[in-house]
């Protein structure tokens, strides 16, 4: 199954890099240049489990965190049981979204 990963490398490398960057780009950009799709742990099924829930932009879900009081665990939670997104993609979006928020809160 791992034959075409190189020994010194782990399969989930490239992957971080990856959630990093988009970690990243999500911070440095001002919300309203945000796609819902570019919030670190939104890929397209949890994007499509969003909008069945009437998030479908970065502002709304920021919104979201804002009025669950900015609390991950919460945010987190509410992502498991309104959506149905997995705890481990929940706790990415809420972090990134309370890293934003902070940004947001300071300005």
């Amino acid at each position: 199954l791992l034959k075409d990963v190189p020994v010194n490398r782990k399969p989930s490398e490239s992957m971080s890099i990856t959630t990093t960057k988009k970690f990243e780009q999500f911070q440095s950009r001002p919300l309203r240049d945000c796609l819902l799709k570019d919030v670190p742990g939104v890929g397209e099924v949890a994007e499509t489990k969003l909008k069945d829930a009437n998030i479908d932009d970065a502002c709304k879900i920021i919104g979201h965190f804002l009025l669950l009081g900015r609390d991950t665990d919460k945010m987190t939670q509410w992502l498991k049981d309104v959506c149905e997104i997995r705890e481990q993609e929940g706790k990415k979006i809420a972090e990134a979204l309370a890293e934003k928020a902070e940004k947001i809160v300071q300005m």
